[in-house]
């Protein structure tokens, strides 16, 4: 269209309007398919739980605890470095009671020597010997009693048959890794009247073998390891019996790891195979008066790896004059004691009894066999004191009972 204006000529052309288009713009983007790889679990496994049971044999202060002495001063270090500790209490802890009329040899020791006992790191004492009840049953529950009031665990002896023959389980180990160490106790010298009944406190029979070896099997189905002390053998003789020989094979293959004896107030050998231990006889750990004869002693160190016996250590000692045990580590008695222990137990005369060179040292030179052998390596050519630090565990201990057949 086309304007004529007065004053100027101006032309003002109005264009038709542009339409543009413009074509849509599509962007693909490719991606490479995700793949999630599972997350990585790492799970680490808790290290071998190491522990050791000590034992020790005979303990007699019927002398010296009224004399205030404490056989075991020089040992509480060594024994309380051990996850556990056991010896055989031979004799009665009380002042009621009278001594049995017609027994040759009676002996009690004042109620301070439960506590004694305790403070020397012992956890466990087996009353089943032929000495527990020679004042009566008075000082024979009094026995139980105290020892039990000081910490210490009681085997073989019970208020009635059934708790004698009851094994006593202790629990060690940590929350979720518990070990159950089932321990059974009995006697195969029995005087008159000291076996429990039904209706009668005494100690376990251990010439009740059937019954023996049936609590064993069961104690070997609910619980780890079973260790059975026996009260046997022929005084001051250092070759075991034929017949207790027999018994202790019979007890291991019935589920005991370890038998330990005690009685003769000498020591036997120790044999040692397939994670299987016997000990025949320990001798005299604590007693007063000691003989030449009798003065051969030490503790049994046995070394396990969770549920295995791996080993053991016999560390040798010598009672000395008041009858407490002494660390012997050169000299005739060390090769003596160590020849018993490794099987050479034919009889023949001991030297005299020289107190130990050295009091102080808690740790004597050991005798040490291993899992991977079953021969006793003994060493007697050294001469100065070979000390062994044993570091016992981080263990919680509990103690139960388990129902009898």
């Amino acid at each position: 269209t086309t304007v004529l204006d007065a004053s100027a000529a101006q032309t003002t052309t109005t264009a038709a309007p542009t339409t543009t288009t413009t074509a849509p713009t599509t962007t693909t983007t490719t991606q490479a398919p995700t793949t999630t790889e599972p997350p990585t679990t790492t799970t680490t496994e808790p290290p071998p739980f190491q522990w050791t049971l000590m034992a020790g044999g005979d303990v007699l202060m019927d002398r010296t605890a009224p004399a205030g002495i404490d056989p075991f001063v020089g040992l509480q270090p060594q024994l309380a470095s051990a996850d556990l500790a056991m010896v055989n209490v031979e004799m009665a802890i009380s002042d009621r009671g009278t001594a049995i009329a017609g027994k040759q040899y009676t002996f009690r020791a004042p109620p301070a020597a439960a506590q004694i006992i305790a403070n020397a790191g012992i956890d466990l004492a087996t009353v089943a010997n032929n000495h527990a009840r020679d004042f009566g049953t008075d000082a024979f529950l009094d026995t139980m009693n105290l020892l039990t009031d000081a910490g210490v665990t009681v085997l073989g002896g019970g208020q009635n048959d059934t708790e004698a023959y009851t094994p006593r389980v202790v629990t060690l180990g940590e929350p979720g890794r518990e070990i159950d160490v089932a321990f059974i106790a009995a006697s195969l010298i029995m005087p008159w009247g000291f076996g429990a009944t039904p209706s009668r406190a005494g100690i376990a029979d251990g010439n009740d073998r059937n019954r023996v070896l049936a609590n064993v099997r069961v104690a070997a189905e609910s619980n780890d390891i079973v260790i059975v002390t026996l009260h046997w053998g022929i005084e001051r003789n250092t070759c075991p019996e034929p017949t207790h020989q027999t018994f202790a094979q019979q007890l291991l293959e019935a589920g005991a790891t370890a038998v330990i004896g005690h009685h003769p107030h000498v020591l036997q050998p120790v044999e040692f195979a397939d994670g299987k231990l016997i000990a025949y006889s320990l001798g005299n750990f604590a007693w007063h008066p000691r003989t030449s004869i009798t003065a051969d002693t030490g503790i049994l160190e046995l070394r396990f790896t969770d549920t295995e016996l791996t080993g053991y250590e016999f560390h040798p000692h010598v009672l000395g004059a008041n009858g407490a045990p002494e660390p012997v580590d050169s000299g005739v008695r060390f090769d003596r004691i160590n020849q018993i222990v490794s099987g050479q137990c034919e009889l023949h005369d001991p030297p005299p009894v020289t107190t130990a060179p050295n009091t102080t040292t808690t740790t004597a030179a050991t005798t040490t066999t291993t899992a991977s052998s079953t021969t006793t390596t003994v060493d007697t050519t050294t001469t100065t004191p070979t000390t062994t630090t044993t570091t016992a565990p981080t263990s919680t201990t509990a103690v139960t009972t388990s129902t009898a057949p």
